[in-house]
């Protein structure tokens, strides 16, 4: 085997490492991003429960009730900005772990392509 054809299997070997240490790294942020989204969505849920209890509570108060429905309305547009922004997180990973898995397509075809220049 020349020396040229070994070192290019050597780059290609460290790369393909390289890669499996990113797509490693990728899949642990998509489960941390996957657990933030559980703890959002109860979040989400107990946020709800607990306005419905506020509102069901001070609903003859007019004052009250308005000061409650516009608190109850910026959690809602914080709940939205933050919906959007876990959305956009996860697919930024998930073009990540698609690229990644592209990356190692093609340096898997390049090293099979010089395992049969090595057995030619």
């Amino acid at each position: 085997m020349s020396q040229h054809i070994e070192k290019q299997i050597n780059q290609v070997n460290q790369k393909l490492r390289s890669v499996f240490e990113e797509q490693d790294r990728n899949q642990s942020a998509i489960q941390k991003q996957e657990k933030v989204e559980e703890d959002f969505h109860v979040w989400k849920n107990q946020n709800h429960r607990l306005f419905d209890r506020i509102l069901g509570t001070w609903h003859k108060d007019r004052e009250m009730s308005l000061f409650f429905m516009d608190i109850r309305q910026e959690a809602q547009y914080i709940e939205r900005k933050l919906t959007f922004e876990l959305e956009s997180q996860k697919e930024t990973l998930f073009k990540e772990k698609r690229d990644l898995s592209d990356l190692e397509n093609a340096l898997s075809y390049q090293q099979q392509q010089l395992a049969r220049e090595v057995n030619a």
